[in-house]
């Protein structure tokens, strides 16, 4: 039995228009490609709009605190976040770092592409 001619589509079938749709990205490719936790961190600091600690992602994202520690040093390293400012912690152990978006990096070309 020879299968060559099948078709191949992905689950949820392919975007209708010929150019990629940001709703397509973000509902069917990134949630593939992205920890569901970093969308999560992602989503509650756009809706709050203000640097939050992983000790205050906890009550928004439904994830142990390690956890949140773990994703904002992870896109931290990526320049997705960026510590803004830190807090001492009421215990005395260390600093509470509070994330909030990098800006994004002002790169300028010294040379004309030719």
């Amino acid at each position: 039995m020879k299968i060559s001619g099948t078709p191949k589509i992905t689950p949820g079938g392919l975007p209708t228009q010929r150019t990629t749709s940001d709703d397509y990205l973000w509902r069917e490719l990134v949630p593939r490609l992205v920890h569901p936790g970093k969308l999560a961190i992602i989503h509650a600091l756009l809706r709050e709009g203000h640097p939050l600690s992983p000790a205050e992602l906890v009550e928004f994202v439904k994830i142990t605190t390690e956890h949140a520690r773990n994703h904002c040093e992870s896109m931290s390293r990526r320049d997705v976040l960026e510590i803004v400012h830190r807090v001492p912690r009421p215990n005395g152990d260390g600093d509470e770092p509070f994330y909030f978006f990098s800006k994004p990096s002002q790169t300028t070309s010294s040379s004309p592409r030719g």
